[in-house]
């Protein structure tokens, strides 16, 4: 994207369009993280769907959530399938099953909206599948884009038939690239434009074992870890927006969050820059880091290596470790940006700063450490937690910007 310097506004416009500045947040944020800090939005528990109970389906491993004014549609792999609710959380049936036919699946990784379609990627077997919303099957398109170690997958669609794809990579591959292609595709599986390049944030590393007992071969095994993350990427639940954000360092050294909202015509309509950056950390943090988890990791694990061995793969696979105080970014359709500041190892909660459209501090809410926000969609944030036994459970919260509800 160039950049020219609009003589009359004094801020940077791209590709022929304004782009908003938001210098107002960074006047409201002294430091990193003032953002974080203050009184959390009181939330109302709103609805719930637990994984057992009288009518309701077998949740096993939910992953993407969306919604529209009359539905709920939680896509779980280990279903084959996406359940469909009411807002009342009433379980009405599962969308495909498992299989090859139309409307079935192998491995779903992705849902969204197409104007008022829904649309599933099944990345096995390489192919979107369009339903209406009562979950009537409409069609599907095969999608398989190769390059290199990575295999293309559509991820996103917006409305005017375009999808957004970005690939799936392994961890290791991952650890040798700087950057992934965001590629426009149309409804046939056509490339049509490339949007930008997005930078590999790198959040695990694929640690090799030696064979052990009965075994004639190394195993492999990802661990994640929260240094050198070099970006993150969100969109609006209807995909209207996409949301690249990535850390920077200015002239006068100063770290900060760069952020744009793009369209999918490739348009920088936003610009953002938070005062949250990136600070570097030592071979003593990883260490520590590394020894803090070791005790944590199975058994068969720590029979074969060692700390300082997974200290030392960390390291030979993070060229400049790092970390940042954002570790996790969602959007919701009405543009309100919400950022999870990292966590310490110890801390009981998690908290989560909004951003309206226009770059304003909406506010901060706090889950506990163990519920993971899944999706912010309808005006409502959805969390997902798990019991002593694994079983999980939704949860849809109310929030008003500005002030509080509920008790």
């Amino acid at each position: 994207l160039s950049s020219t310097i609009n003589p009359e506004v004094g801020c940077p416009t791209f590709g022929g369009h304004f782009i908003l500045t938001f210098d107002a947040v960074a006047g409201q944020t002294p430091d990193a993280f003032d953002s974080f800090a203050g009184t959390p939005l009181r939330l109302e528990k709103r609805v719930e769907i637990r994984a057992t109970g009288q009518g309701d389906p077998e949740l096993t491993a939910p992953s993407v959530l969306v919604t529209d004014s009359s539905h709920i549609y939680v896509l779980d792999p280990a279903a084959f399938g996406v359940h469909r609710f009411d807002r009342q959380g009433q379980w009405l049936g599962t969308i495909g099953g498992e299989g090859d036919g139309p409307g079935e699946f192998r491995r779903p990784t992705a849902m969204g909206w197409l104007s008022d379609t829904l649309w599933v990627a099944d990345r096995s077997l390489s192919r979107l599948s369009f339903f209406h919303t009562d979950g009537t099957f409409l069609r599907s398109v095969r999608f398989a884009i190769i390059s290199g170690p990575a295999t293309m997958m559509p991820r996103r669609a917006s409305p005017g038939g375009r999808v957004v794809s970005v690939p799936y990579v392994t961890v290791q591959a991952a650890t040798e690239m700087d950057a992934l292609p965001i590629l426009v595709l149309d409804e046939e599986g056509v490339v049509r434009d490339t949007l930008a390049w997005q930078a590999v944030g790198q959040v695990a590393v694929s640690i090799v074992t030696p064979p052990g007992a009965g075994e004639s071969v190394p195993r492999t095994m990802s661990i994640s870890h929260p240094f050198d993350r070099r970006s993150l990427l969100a969109h609006d639940p209807h995909s209207r927006w996409l949301y690249l954000a990535a850390w920077r360092t200015d002239a006068d050294d100063q770290r900060h969050l760069e952020l744009r909202r793009v369209t999918v015509a490739g348009d920088t309509v936003a610009f953002m820059r938070l005062p949250l950056g990136r600070v570097a950390v030592s071979r003593r943090d990883v260490q520590s880091y590394s020894r803090r988890i070791y005790g944590g990791l199975p058994a068969s694990f720590r029979s074969r290596v060692s700390s300082g061995e997974l200290t030392r793969a960390f390291l030979g696979q993070i060229a400049r470790p790092s970390e940042t105080a954002v570790d996790a970014m969602l959007a919701s359709e009405d543009g309100t940006l919400w950022l999870r500041r990292t966590a310490p190892a110890a801390t009981s909660a998690t908290r989560w700063a909004g951003y309206d459209r226009d770059g304003r501090f909406a506010g901060l809410v706090e889950f506990p450490v163990e519920y993971h926000l899944l999706a912010v969609s309808e005006g409502m944030l959805w969390t997902i937690d798990r019991d002593p036994l694994g079983l999980p459970t939704i949860t849809g919260w109310a929030y008003e910007s500005g002030e509080t509800v509920g008790t």
